[in-house]
């Protein structure tokens, strides 16, 4: 059973990946992704989550622009909005709007909280996208504070 069958609906506009293309990625990175994250691909792929509820992107990166993201290469070579995130903690995988991402951590097995900055806005992969599944805007409150 899929960890992620929920996320198959209408809301959501996801693209399949290959285990191939993932492997080819974390190879690149010289690492595995977070477990979460690995699972996630390998069940749902990438894409955008609440397409017509939102304005913001809510954009899971695909494996590729994630590694560039993480070793500042290609396009995010010179951004300057990733001076904020280290890399050493988390694993970019999510663009809410230009400039603005979430990141997993690093490290665990059973779970890979989602973190925006120092703001931890849950408490696995899973259930971020259970909260984003119910409401397009669960975590806009805890990005003001």
């Amino acid at each position: 059973m899929s960890v992620f069958d929920f996320l198959h609906n209408e809301k959501h506009k996801f693209l399949p990946l290959k285990a191939k293309e993932i492997e080819a990625a974390e190879q690149r990175l010289g690492a595995k992704f977070p477990a979460e994250l690995r699972q996630f691909y390998l069940e749902i792929g990438y894409g955008f989550a609440n397409r017509d509820e939102t304005t913001a992107f809510q954009r899971i990166i695909d494996p590729d622009s994630a590694v560039d993201l993480h070793l500042r290469e290609d396009f995010y070579e010179h951004d300057p909005d990733l001076d904020m995130y280290d890399e050493r903690e988390g694993f970019i995988f999510f663009e809410v709007v230009e400039g603005l991402y979430f990141e997993v951590r690093w490290g665990r097995e059973d779970a890979s909280p989602v973190y925006f900055m120092d703001t931890r806005i849950s408490d696995s992969l899973q259930a971020f996208f259970e909260q984003l599944d119910n409401d397009a805007h669960f975590y806009e409150k805890m990005l003001e504070e």
